[in-house]
């Protein structure tokens, strides 16, 4: 179809959408409407294409002015739904009651990765009534020279290599994006780039994002900029979820093969991290160091992002707590059997 005019763009407050004064309230409607009707569909105006398996909505942030910005929510701003094309400025991804805690285990993750200095996707925890919600900041946006919000191309790293969305894992027959080309593919991009990439890869294993797979890689391409590497984004451990105890029970499993094969974050050996060195191109030893250096970061983090996140409105203090003490576990446990003699 012909593009969204921008002529036509327009942003309805959740509480005007929901004839609700309550923000929290109208909050709380639009996330009982996705469990109906996921992004609004067939509502007059609605457009709205997000992938992946947990319910998710985007809308935007609009200041006490009522124009879009490019920020998390604050005091006084307002959630909107973006009509006839106009673009959204956050994602929203309300708790799952299958994955008690996932909401404070992914802001906790997000918060990790950019406590140890990488560059992550901004993100806050919303609460809806007696729900909570992650709310991550879209870096796929840009400001115009007018103060207005405009798309930035993205592409994941199974588009840049020509691979469906459908073979984003690495399961059944055909076969995925492995751990080896997304490092060949790294090769290929600039420095900054392609050491940004591994530690985005590294930061996955470490805390054990056993879904991330090759559509949690992207690259921006900024109008009149070269193209770079997109923040980390859709982190959590999955280490809560191991099914003991008659709880709920994720695969432990990481999406990429790690040296060659389907491998749980325990299971890696110094002689697997040698094989995924050589397919990055580095020597074990460079590899290694980078990984000490890593785990030293998240350890001495932990404390100051524990009580970030848990301090957020709507957040379970308990459910940060959980997540952070099962990833630095599995961090440390990789770390010991990489560094013993």
């Amino acid at each position: 179809g012909a593009p969204p005019d921008p002529e036509r763009w327009s942003y309805v407050p959740l509480t005007a959408f929901y004839d609700d004064p309550d923000p929290q309230r109208a909050l709380a409607r639009h996330f009982d409407d996705l469990e109906q009707r996921p992004f609004l569909a067939g509502e007059e105006g609605v457009r709205l294409s997000l992938a992946g398996g947990q319910k998710k909505t985007a809308l935007a942030v609009l200041a006490p002015d009522g124009t879009p910005v490019l920020r998390l929510p604050r005091e006084g701003d307002a959630l909107a739904v973006p009509l006839n094309g106009a673009p959204s400025t956050v994602i929203l991804k309300p708790d799952n009651p299958r994955l008690p805690g996932l909401t404070e285990n992914e802001t906790y993750c997000l918060h990790l990765a950019t406590a140890i200095g990488i560059d992550t996707a901004r993100a806050c925890i919303l609460s809806a009534q007696d729900r909570a919600a992650i709310c991550v900041l879209r870096y796929d946006r840009a400001l115009t020279a007018a103060g207005g919000i405009r798309r930035v191309h993205q592409e994941d790293f199974a588009q840049a290599n020509g691979l469906p969305p459908g073979r984003k894992y690495e399961r059944g027959s055909l076969p995925g994006l492995t751990l080896a080309q997304l490092f060949a593919t790294r090769h290929r991009l600039a420095q900054p780039i392609g050491d940004a990439l591994l530690d985005q890869v590294l930061f996955n294993v470490l805390v054990a994002n056993t879904d991330a797979h090759a559509k949690n890689y992207s690259l921006l391409f900024p109008l009149n900029a070269l193209p770079g590497l997109a923040p980390l984004y859709d982190v959590s451990t999955v280490l809560p979820w191991d099914g003991r105890g008659g709880g709920p029970r994720v695969v432990q499993t990481y999406a990429q093969k790690l040296a060659g094969k389907a491998r749980r974050p325990g299971d890696l050996a110094p002689r697997h991290w040698e094989r995924i060195a050589g397919d990055a191109g580095m020597r074990a030893s460079v590899l290694r160091n980078r990984i000490v250096d890593m785990v030293d970061r998240m350890v001495a983090a932990r404390i100051a992002t524990t009580g970030t996140v848990a301090q957020m409105q709507g957040a379970a203090s308990g459910y940060v707590a959980e997540a952070a003490e099962a990833l630095e576990g599995n961090a440390l446990r990789i770390l010991g059997r990489l560094t013993a003699d």
